[in-house]
């Protein structure tokens, strides 16, 4: 009796250990095209027309970000989060166009998906993946165990109702299923009547998914969320709710969705067990211009580098683990999120070593440990070209940009513009005659950049790993850059040199005292 109850409580307190040790759950959820002012708890909300209680509660529950950086576009953000790279270096610069071109994150990269899997994590995905459509590009190839959702972007599902369509050749979207066993297919039609649906689809999966997943193994849940993206029109649950118009409406519903996600987190009694992130890929589109996302203080528009655009909202919550209540306006990029993942899932080892992971480790900094994020700078391309540089406060232009609702357009500059974005977060008075002293640490940000690009390459739109080993970078040849490089080649060899010297010096040493 006694060697009975003994073996019980051993195998309770084995128990115990077991789940201790077990890494958190990871739930990422990722709005598109949000602006930053959106939020109730980012100044929107009910001031926008719509109330966003969930969210807020989020945000008063966990961490919250204001100075987060991301891309200009939908694939890039998209390709910086699944592979903690610049997506200059993986061919993902511009959004995925229409089906039918090889294009999209290759093969050769390794998401975050893929990193949790190997470190034991179920891995899920119901959404909005815009990172290619071939077989071997799509999220069933590239770390999900199982997929729901589509591989373009939302603008597609309106494409039949626009004149000339039918001459077009180009085939109704579809929604895709599949898992990593016998990859993805295509479904049901994604068009106009059911484009109001999807996210209610993506919520019902996804409470589905955390309610049946395995205890004793960790998951990671990604719900790239389909609104408030273009055609914003909201379910017919929301339709008219806000009485703000359909943006308002959208936001609503898509406040809700979230809420269901959090809701069977709590049902299924893994609030304390799991990470939830919750982010933007980017600001606001001007497709249905005014009936928009809100920038905040800031302005640009989706393709433009403008803070409008590239910084957007950022919550995390893990309870016990993560002070509820918290705020900062420390630099932290999309690329960050990988490698501090990998890091809180016990995952780092998996982690390619064989490239640039331009994403900065910032476990201790999401834990509330140090008050510094460690990252000071971002580098922001469009497409190919350089179009900008973030250092601290301050951001210099290579490129201009139209940033007015019906503008879209890129100049040529004379000189490297340059704005102050604390004391001005519009980004309209250029102080670059008398601030040029901001160059030196902008040059000092981008030799590194050139550096690593000259060593490892890019991988070409469309290609399969890299095989391009420069970029255009305005107001400089590549020629000058190389100059420039060789002293920086110079300095890591004499470091490498350095280092070992000091190896064999101590080694001697060693041997002596033996």
């Amino acid at each position: 009796m006694y060697f009975r109850n003994f073996v019980l409580v051993l195998a309770c307190v084995l128990s115990v250990c077991a789940q201790a040790d077990k890494p958190p759950n990871i739930v990422l959820m990722l709005s598109d095209n949000l602006g930053f002012g959106d939020l109730g708890s980012y100044g929107g909300g009910a001031q926008r027309g719509a109330a966003t209680p969930q969210l807020d509660q989020l945000a008063q529950d966990g961490f919250r970000f204001t100075n987060f950086m991301v891309e200009a576009e939908c694939t890039p953000s998209r390709s910086a989060l699944m592979t903690g790279r610049m997506p200059i270096r993986s061919g993902t610069t511009r959004a995925v166009p229409v089906p039918g071109l090889p294009q999209g994150l290759s093969p050769w990269e390794v998401t975050i998906a893929e990193v949790l899997r190997e470190s034991g994590y179920q891995t899920a995905m119901f959404g909005k993946w815009h990172l290619g459509y071939d077989q071997e590009r799509l999220p069933t190839a590239q770390g999900f165990q199982q997929w729901w959702g589509f591989p373009f972007s939302t603008g597609i599902s309106d494409f039949p109702n626009h004149v000339g369509y039918e001459h077009s050749g180009l085939k109704p979207a579809r929604l895709w299923q599949g898992n990593d066993r016998d990859g993805a297919h295509a479904g049901e039609v994604y068009d106009r009547d059911m484009r109001p649906l999807i996210d209610e689809k993506i919520a019902q999966r996804a409470v589905e998914f955390i309610h049946q997943a395995k205890e004793d193994k960790p998951f990671f849940l990604y719900l790239p969320w389909s609104i408030p993206h273009h055609p914003s029109i909201p379910h017919p649950d929301f339709q008219g709710k806000t009485g703000h118009g359909r943006y308002a409406d959208v936001l609503a519903e898509h406040d809700h969705r979230v809420g269901q996600v959090l809701a069977a987190i709590d049902s299924a009694g893994l609030r304390e067990d799991t990470i939830i992130i919750y982010a933007s890929d980017n600001g606001p589109d001007r497709a249905e211009y005014p009936w928009i996302g809100d920038t905040g203080p800031f302005r640009g528009y989706l393709g433009t580098v403008h803070e409008g655009s590239v910084r957007t909202p950022l919550i995390m919550r893990w309870p016990g683990k993560i002070e509820s209540g918290l705020s900062s306006n420390e630099m932290v990029s999309m690329v960050d999120l990988f490698p501090s993942l990998a890091k809180l899932a016990g995952a780092s080892k998996h982690v390619p070593d064989d490239r640039v992971i331009d994403g900065i480790e910032m476990s201790e900094f999401f834990l509330g440990k140090r008050e510094s994020s460690g990252r000071e700078s971002v580098i922001l391309f469009s497409g190919e070209d350089l179009r900008a540089v973030k250092w601290r406060q301050f951001k210099v232009y290579f490129q201009g940009e139209g940033t007015a609702p019906g503008e879209q357009k890129i100049d040529q500059l004379w000189a490297p513009e340059i704005y102050n974005t604390v004391v001005d977060p519009k980004e309209a008075n250029n102080i670059g005659v008398n601030r040029l002293w901001v160059m030196y640490p902008v040059f000092k940000t981008l030799m590194p950049f050139a550096y690593s690009i000259d060593k490892y390459g890019i991988v070409e739109p469309g290609g399969e790993k890299p095989n391009r080993y420069e970029v255009n970078i305005p107001f400089f040849r590549w020629e000058q850059i190389e100059n420039s490089l060789g002293e920086l080649k110079k300095q890591k060899l004499r470091k490498m040199l350095s280092e070992k010297l000091n190896s064999i010096s101590q080694h001697i040493k060693g041997e002596a005292q033996d």
